[in-house]
């Protein structure tokens, strides 16, 4: 790590506070400020910008009546389980700092079980030559190496994969960044556009990656967990993104890590999905607040996992084989992609 990316994780290290209880839970969680380059009082006013972009977006959701179910659901979805709040006319009025809109796109997610269509953000796009991705600092890569993680997943008789749910929306927005985060949404052309405030970080920022690992590494080091030396470096070592992947020739072993590393996390805002273990059928239920358990119509896409279905780190996962698996998609047109030719100079 570069020195001065040493001091974007400072920045970012600093940013996040550690909360046991406040107006946005009752529950323990981190509150991050984000990690500004320059004062956000800079942006300009964007809402004509991203209010073209919603437009856009309408009419296309408007051509696939299913998509606009699914669509729907996961907005409907966030304001339930409050990583997203309508904002009132008295809010709006008496906000006086600076204000961002984020605009959304949708896109086809094939390989996930619960969110076939997802929602995106898109903290890029620019209005009058600027972002809100120009002015925020990304912080280093803190991932661990992909391949170690699933040698070491490889290396015992009995694994054991857990996924965090809803990883980047686990870690709130301070008051100020919500307002840089808000967004236009109506259910109906006939409805006035409204407006939204996205209140926790989401996949769109260019630091959220590093924000939410950040958070749920300083979850770990809480003094009340010293004693779990093992559950906290799987947590720091077997965890790639929001999956954790660990194995161990003891089972009994196995089991009482796994219940130590769901212990920790959920001390700062994360919770797990139930453990998908080998030799064992995969997952069965449909976590609420979810994508499936919000909608009964969900848009079924080619190549798309279906329950039971797993995956590790990008590839597929036969749970009752313990076998991992290339997952590939074959296209059986007989177009032919023309491919452009260059003559050596």
């Amino acid at each position: 790590m570069t020195l001065s990316e040493e001091r974007e994780l400072e920045i970012i290290r600093k940013g996040l506070t550690y909360i046991k209880a406040d107006a946005h839970s009752d529950e323990p969680h981190w509150d991050t400020k984000c990690p500004w380059i320059q004062d956000p009082s800079s942006l300009p006013y964007n809402r004509s910008g991203v209010e073209a972009t919603f437009l856009r977006t309408e009419k296309q959701l408007k051509k696939e009546p299913e998509w606009k179910i699914a669509y729907t659901a996961q907005v409907h979805e966030m304001v339930e389980r409050r990583a997203a709040k309508k904002l009132t006319k008295e809010m709006i009025a008496s906000w006086k700092g600076p204000v961002w809109y984020v605009s959304h796109l949708v896109a086809p997610n094939p390989h996930s079980v619960t969110t076939p269509v997802r929602l995106v953000w898109n903290s890029s796009q620019k209005f009058r030559g600027l972002s809100m991705n120009d002015l925020l600092l990304k912080g280093p890569d803190v991932l661990n190496p992909i391949r170690a993680v699933l040698l070491r997943f490889r290396r015992g008789v009995h694994a054991a994969l857990g996924d965090i749910r809803k990883m980047y929306n686990s870690v709130w927005l301070e008051n100020l960044e919500m307002h840089l985060h808000r967004f236009l949404w109506r259910n109906t052309e006939e409805e006035e556009i409204e407006e939204y405030a996205i209140t926790r970080v989401n996949i769109g920022d260019r630091p959220a990656g590093c924000i939410a690992q950040l958070a749920m590494r300083e979850t770990a080091k809480l003094p009340m967990f010293a004693h779990l030396e093992e559950e906290r470096r799987i947590l720091e070592e077997d965890a790639y993104v929001d999956d954790i992947l660990t194995s161990h020739n003891d089972l009994q072993k196995l089991d009482k890590d796994a219940k130590g590393v769901e212990e920790i996390p959920r001390t700062g805002g994360f919770f797990l999905k139930p453990w998908v273990r080998s030799g064992q059928s995969g997952r069965q239920e449909i976590v609420p607040g979810e994508q499936g358990a919000v909608s009964g119509t969900v848009l079924i896409l080619p190549n798309q996992m279906r329950k039971g279905d797993n995956k590790a780190l990008g590839v597929g996962y036969l749970v009752e084989e313990d076998e991992l698996y290339l997952m590939t998609s074959i296209n059986f047109s007989k177009r032919k992609k023309k491919m452009s030719r260059t003559k050596s100079p």
